[in-house]
């Protein structure tokens, strides 16, 4: 779950801010956004809203280009690497290539 949260010393300021903020974000059509929730910090007279946030657009599919290791290997010979991430050798390997899909 994605969050988004608005905090500062002042409540006034808090609400002023998400007044012109959350109408904006709903009205974009790009986001999802949930209800606010508002919550006193617990250190001050502070305030914090809390709303989740989600991509308002399909989901998105990720697949491994063609040719590319699925992480199964059918040779016996196989080393795995001393840590995930990390080349047998130890040096970093270079980040995956995955294309995305904006399903149907």
């Amino acid at each position: 779950m994605v969050q988004l949260r608005i905090m500062h010393d002042d409540p006034d300021r808090v609400r002023e801010v998400a007044e012109l903020l959350l109408p904006l974000m709903r009205a974009s059509g790009l986001l999802n956004v949930g209800d606010e929730t508002e919550l006193r910090n617990r250190r001050g007279p502070g305030l914090r809203i809390v709303v989740e946030v989600t991509p308002a657009g399909p989901p998105v599919r990720v697949w491994a280009e063609p040719g590319e290791p699925d992480g199964a290997s059918s040779s016996s010979t196989s080393r795995r690497s001393p840590r995930p991430g990390l080349s047998p050798s130890g040096r970093a390997l270079p980040p995956a290539r995955a294309r995305l899909d904006p399903g149907p």
